[in-house]
């Protein structure tokens, strides 16, 4: 009886450290749109995308980076594709955006006043489904980002169902602005995004920065930051302890 226990608390260990492995690989696309095509300009999201880019080249060798005129809704499609397809169950898949955003998905580059020209949070989760990597997150610095947890405006009560094991780290609820700034280098969200990450998330000193962490480190620093009015949001199924970031 004693050896069945340990073997339950050996399996329930292994099944919440999935996203702790120190070996695992990391496959990310980051996308930045500042200048676009038919809709009004930005200022900070192609930095941010550079930033989050070089942030984790320290990480890994696959990285992809999209920007600008660039950064159409094809390209991007195909770029989640081609590189979240070569993942393996153990690696990590990080899709992050920065750029304008709608009530249920993100802008890119080539958007126009029809939301069919966006790309909906439906396209992208059915991307991130075909993937065999256990661990998912995006991160989105985009108005109305916290709309991605709805299709077209509406509550998708089966979210956590068919997302599981997908981390949603979203810059606002979704009826409020992502806020920029002439005078700051990154978005509100994707400065502190980036602090967490590099350590400042790191409450217990342990030199791994779990969602939780990130989660209050980032929160704290934007509403802050904001005044109040901007509140970012995290969702999907995922455990308090995954390792989103590991020194």
């Amino acid at each position: 009886m004693k050896r069945l226990i340990a073997l339950i608390v050996i399996l329930f260990g292994l099944f919440f450290s999935v996203c702790a492995q120190s070996d695992r690989d990391i496959y990310v696309v980051a996308v930045g749109v500042s200048d676009y095509e038919n809709i009004s300009d930005l200022n900070l999201p192609e930095q941010d995308a550079k930033d989050i880019a070089e942030l984790y080249k320290t990480k890994t060798q696959h990285v992809i980076l999209i920007t600008g005129r660039y950064a159409t809704k094809d390209r991007i499609k195909q770029a989640l594709r081609d590189q979240f397809a070569r993942a393996d169950e153990d690696d990590m898949i990080v899709f992050s955006f920065s750029g304008h955003g709608y009530q249920g998905g993100i802008c890119p580059y080539d958007m126009t006043n029809q939301q069919s020209s966006g790309i909906a949070y439906q396209e992208i989760r059915n991307i991130l489904k075909q993937s065999r990597a256990k661990c998912k997150i995006i991160f989105a610095d985009a108005c109305f980002s916290g709309g991605l947890r709805t299709n077209n405006g509406q509550s998708d009560s089966s979210l956590k169902e068919d997302d599981s094991n997908v981390l949603l780290f979203l810059s606002s609820r979704g009826g409020e602005t992502s806020i920029e700034s002439p005078f700051m280098v990154n978005g509100v969200f994707t400065k502190y995004l980036l602090r967490g990450l590099r350590g400042g998330a790191d409450y217990n000193f342990d030199r791994k920065i779990t969602a939780k962490e990130l989660f209050d480190f980032v929160h704290q620093g934007v509403v802050e930051k904001s005044d109040d009015k901007q509140h970012p949001v995290m969702w999907g199924n995922f455990d308090d302890t995954w390792v989103l970031m590991q020194w």
